[in-house]
């Protein structure tokens, strides 16, 4: 990592899951911008994991899922960060790679800085050094598949709507790259 890299007047967002992926329980995941108001968030359900552990044989390829659901995140937010601090959750170079592939054609994405928290910790020296997006993660969990009128409580949701055909639709093109 290349600690000479200045990152002190950048936009950041922080990307982070509450819930693990492989986990009997709904996963959310959301990012967050530092210094900022910024958020959005998506739910994986049980339903939908199990769906997608059935079908899709994810065992293995829970960085895959993890790349995709960033992928519906921050697809139409390149102009609100410079780089992108991604929470290790899942194997974050298989994460990187996957993203990488999902935005072959994005300009954009390549403009960014893909880090992961750990390259964070040692840049900043700060090994304690926690998501900002942490808590955003862990109410968009326990509130995005609540009924609106309870959603709305607090915090406004910035909810992307993710289902089995949109990740099965990365999926399938991940596949057929990522081996």
């Amino acid at each position: 990592m290349n600690n000479n890299y200045d990152i002190s007047k950048k936009r950041i967002m922080h990307i982070d899951t509450s819930g693990k992926l492989y986990e009997k329980k709904d996963t959310g995941i959301a990012y967050k911008i530092v210094n900022g108001s910024e958020h959005k968030g998506l739910v994986l359900s049980v339903k939908l994991k199990r769906e997608l552990k059935r079908n899709l044989h994810i065992w293995n390829n829970y960085p895959n899922v993890y790349a995709i659901c960033i992928y519906y995140l921050i697809e139409d937010s390149f102009k609100d960060f410079d780089v992108l601090v991604i929470c290790e959750d899942e194997h974050i170079n298989r994460v990187k790679k996957a993203l990488d592939y999902l935005f072959r054609n994005s300009s954009e994405y390549k403009e960014k800085n893909i880090l992961g928290i750990g390259d964070l910790r040692e840049m900043t020296g700060n090994k304690k050094l926690k998501s900002y997006a942490d808590r955003t993660a862990k109410v968009y969990r326990k509130k995005a598949l609540k009924p609106l009128y309870r959603q709305q409580r607090g915090i406004k949701l910035n909810i992307v709507q993710i289902n089995y055909a949109k990740i099965l639709e990365k999926w399938k093109e991940l596949k057929n790259a990522i081996k």
